[in-house]
């Protein structure tokens, strides 16, 4: 079995797809697997065609969104990860949010812009209709790139300018004031499992922005997180939930805030980073599974499962 750790791509989430792709790629070399790291280019079905197997390492578009699922499907080459349509609901955060909405989960109250509004009409709307703080982010990227959390209207035109002439489209979001935590999810359907949580305290940002996340250090995290036995079930009970429905393969992990006891949904992550920093490893070494132990259970369930 040749298995091909596909990661870098053009997003702006290419740096932490290469960390995320090498970790994955010597896990596997250890394991004793036939493994090749490939830095994903424009020319990819070239890249991809010699492999048996593609272990998707690629954060964000086009990598998460469904559009490389998509491929390898109509391919009939077998990945790791969640499908075209999971992975589609899971980056745009829109339709996430009237997926949650639909399903009587809890999530921040939110606005979604496009390049297409009139920016006097659409500032006049978002002052009416939220307070400050309020967070403005891009509606498809990931690793918290060009999210804001204004806490007045002195940059809110630059702000919603930039997040349209670099993105098009955009979301503004009710400011949760509250405990930052994260779920992570193994396996597949009736066999998923919730990993222990982690509660997320940045120490260099003033929130868990791409600096935080990703620099030693940047952050505590307090695994498992100190919420009560039965918060803790609920939350994990919710995130199950989300990961089946969505129908959601192998791994996944949802980021919510924790304000007294609502627990407000705010994105699930299908192709969860896998650095030396990331969440998702280290919520599966809580329950004893050494990230060698993680990156074997994501291709043994993903092989499993696959259609």
């Amino acid at each position: 079995m040749k298995i091909c750790v596909l990661c870098g791509g053009w997003s702006s989430e290419r740096e932490v797809s290469l960390r995320s792709g090498n970790g994955v790629y010597n896990a596997l070399l250890n394991l004793g697997y036939e493994a090749y790291l490939v830095d994903m280019d424009r020319n990819f079905e070239k890249q991809i065609e010699p492999f048996d197997v593609i272990y998707i390492m690629l954060h964000g578009r086009p990598g998460e969104d469904g559009t490389i699922q998509s491929y390898l499907e109509l391919k009939n080459k077998k990945y790791t990860g969640s499908g075209p349509f999971a992975s589609f609901l899971g980056i745009d955060k829109v339709i996430f949010k009237h997926f949650l909405i639909q399903n009587n989960i809890l999530t921040p109250k939110f606005l979604s812009f496009s390049k297409d509004f009139n920016l006097d009409e659409l500032i006049d709307i978002i002052l009416k209709s939220f307070n400050f703080p309020m967070v403005i982010k891009p509606r498809y990227e990931g690793s918290s790139v060009d999210v804001y959390i204004l806490k007045d209207n002195k940059n809110l035109r630059e702000i919603l300018n930039l997040i349209i002439k670099k993105y098009n489209f955009g979301i503004v979001e009710e400011f949760i004031s509250g405990r930052e935590i994260t779920i992570g999810i193994l396996g597949t359907g009736k066999d998923a499992f919730a990993l222990p949580i982690i509660e997320i305290k940045p120490i260099i940002s003033e929130f868990y922005d791409y600096k935080a996340k990703y620099t030693k250090g940047g952050s505590e995290y307090i695994v498992p997180a100190e919420i009560n036995e039965n918060l803790t079930k609920k939350i994990q009970e919710i995130s199950l939930k989300i990961h089946r429905l969505l129908n959601c393969r192998a791994f996944s992990r949802i980021d919510a805030i924790l304000k007294d006891e609502e627990i407000y949904i705010l994105e699930i992550n299908t192709i969860p980073g896998m650095t030396e920093t990331s969440l998702l490893p280290k919520s599966a070494n809580a329950i004893g599974m050494t990230y060698e132990e993680l990156v074997k259970f994501i291709l043994k369930d993903s092989l499993a499962h696959s259609t």
